[in-house]
């Protein structure tokens, strides 16, 4: 059977679409709305301790790549941890997360893909979260390392590191706002952009941190930068490139989603809100720890709605089980 007119001109076109597709990725620089950006500042305590140990079992046993991953980084955190310095309040498995995260990225792994991509769109609703997230766990203690290792804006702020985007196009709206909307690796050492195609970021972090400690690779600084701080872009000159400069603050979403939060219309600014962290190492013990402005350090937070400041009792339910619950 001969192929109509239409027919044909489909299947003439159809390879320089699918060339035009590969050569172009159009990645968003804005405020990425979707992404999954909880900071769980109100409800640290109480997920660490109830419901995240037994969420990372659950999701260690649905996905093999995930429990390989993290096996594979705890034992490079059981042999690189007695020779850090670490704030108080910084538990084994907030360590093992950075670990496997810097890792898989620095490789490019189809493990770092799979959750960069999954965390860029976890955040469209709660639902998606619940359902469609499988790094729950991960995402908390990630989360949750870097802001026991964050220091001063003045400390960060001074050293510029650099991204490189290759085959990529960046786009931002007209407050000149944007986020990264995934974990972003950046460095202290300027590479040279390939071709026109590719988009030299500099950046001025106040929320990244230096992890090439972590790797004994401090011949060149690495900074590990949070989905949802807050730069003012701007552009640098002729050419791709890209100044980022941090507005001292994050915005999210989600504060809590886990636990029922749902998801707010706008991205809600959190100011810098972390006081002095002494820091320790396996032989010293330190007084202080982070706590948040206003809050006893041993406090336990309530989430907002709830009338009672006891946790939720859930005898006999699973991590999941509860959280289809709080779908209903």
């Amino acid at each position: 059977m001969k192929a109509g007119h239409f027919e044909m001109v489909t299947m003439l076109l159809a390879p320089m679409i699918l060339m035009d597709i590969f050569q172009v990725q159009a990645e968003m620089l804005d405020m990425a709305d979707n992404a999954f950006d909880d900071e769980y500042l109100k409800c640290t305590d109480r997920m660490e301790v109830k419901y995240v140990p037994q969420l990372l079992k659950e999701e260690k046993a649905s996905l093999q790549l995930l429990e390989d991953v993290w096996e594979n980084a705890e034992a490079k955190w059981e042999a690189r941890k007695t020779q850090l310095f670490l704030p108080m309040g910084f538990k084994d498995n907030h360590g093992i997360a950075l670990m496997a995260y810097i890792s898989e990225a620095q490789e490019q792994t189809s493990f770092y893909h799979l959750f960069s991509e999954a965390g860029k769109m976890a955040g469209q609703s709660r639902k998606d979260y619940v359902y469609g997230f499988q790094f729950k766990a991960f995402h908390f203690y990630l989360t949750k390392a870097l802001q026991l290792l964050r220091r001063s804006c003045e400390n960060s702020y001074k050293n510029v590191v650099y991204s490189v985007r290759q085959t990529t196009l960046f786009t931002f709206g007209g407050l000149n706002q944007v986020r990264f909307g995934h974990f972003t690796l950046a460095y202290s050492t300027k590479p040279q952009v390939a071709n026109d195609q590719d988009v030299l970021l500099t950046i001025n972090t106040c929320f990244g941190i230096a992890v090439e400690k972590f790797f004994d690779k401090e011949s060149e600084r690495i900074i590990l930068i949070p989905l949802n701080e807050v730069f003012h872009v701007s552009q640098g000159g002729a050419g791709n490139n890209l100044i980022l400069q941090s507005t001292n603050k994050t915005c999210s979403h989600y504060e809590c989603a886990f636990l029922g939060g749902l998801k707010t219309a706008n991205c809600v600014e959190n100011m810098e809100y972390f006081q002095h962290i002494s820091v320790y190492n396996s032989g010293m013990k330190s007084q202080e720890s982070a706590v948040l402005p206003g809050m006893k350090s041993q406090e336990a937070t309530q989430i907002p709605g709830m009338k009672t400041s006891e946790p939720f009792s859930l005898p006999d339910l699973n991590c999941w089980t509860y959280l289809a619950a709080t779908l209903k």
